[in-house]
């Protein structure tokens, strides 16, 4: 018996056309945000990206409310300054 064949990565199932109407899509809903919760998605995806460059601390009070703070020692470039 052969042990099955790795899943196939998301874009190689997907047409172009639906790709392409997503990230459009996705675009058009980020673009809805206030600039501080941009900010705040791009930390966020930095951190899933590359765990190793940020530091992450989160607080959670008694009363259940959750602080998560992002930091990196990475100058970011000069577009990406908010």
């Amino acid at each position: 018996m052969s042990l099955p064949d790795e899943t196939p990565p998301v874009v190689s199932i997907i047409p172009d056309h639906m790709m392409d109407g997503a990230a459009r899509t996705l675009a058009a809903c980020l673009s809805q945000l206030p600039p501080i919760v941009r900010l705040r998605l791009l930390a966020f995806m930095h951190l899933v990206e590359d765990p190793a460059a940020m530091k992450a601390a989160l607080e959670i009070t008694p009363s259940g409310s959750m602080r998560l703070t992002l930091d990196t020692a990475v100058t970011p470039c000069p577009n990406h300054r908010h």
